[in-house]
């Protein structure tokens, strides 16, 4: 996200959305354990390449991780827990995808029948951390943006 003096709702929508890829881009908290045995495999002469190519995710950039962790404090900061948890679970829902937030499987997992609550939760979320940004004094922006 570019630097701005005056960021809106779009910006901070998308500062959440790009912190929840980078979160994905992070390397795991656990690692995998080695194997202690071969790993099965096909044994025939044409078996080469047998399984399918699985793309793993680039890395995140040092500039990708301070913004992620600016996201985080601006969460922590500037929003109460319920606006936390749907402003994640829109920005986890919306990670590398196309087609944007999956406003209706939220909206199950939180226990109502249509998507369009969440969606005015989640933009309600955003307005509220604006304006208390805007309450904050002048300095707050260069914190977070």
């Amino acid at each position: 996200m570019a630097l701005v003096d005056n960021p809106d709702v779009k910006e901070l929508s998308d500062f959440f959305f790009e912190a929840a890829e980078t979160e994905r881009k992070l390397p795991p908290a656990t690692r995998k354990q080695k194997m202690s045995s071969w790993p099965d495999y096909v044994q025939s002469w044409s078996a080469y390449g047998y399984s399918e190519f699985d793309p793993k995710l680039p890395k995140a950039s040092p500039t990708q991780i301070d913004n992620y962790m600016k996201a985080i404090s601006l969460g922590i900061d500037m929003m109460d827990k319920d606006e936390r948890r749907i402003v994640w679970a829109v920005a986890h829902s919306a990670a590398f995808k196309e087609r944007g937030p999956a406003w209706t499987k939220i909206a199950r997992l939180r226990g109502y029948r249509d998507g369009r609550i969440i969606k005015r939760q989640y933009f309600d979320a955003l307005i509220k951390c604006w304006y208390r940004m805007k309450a904050q004094e002048d300095n707050i922006l260069e914190k977070y943006f």
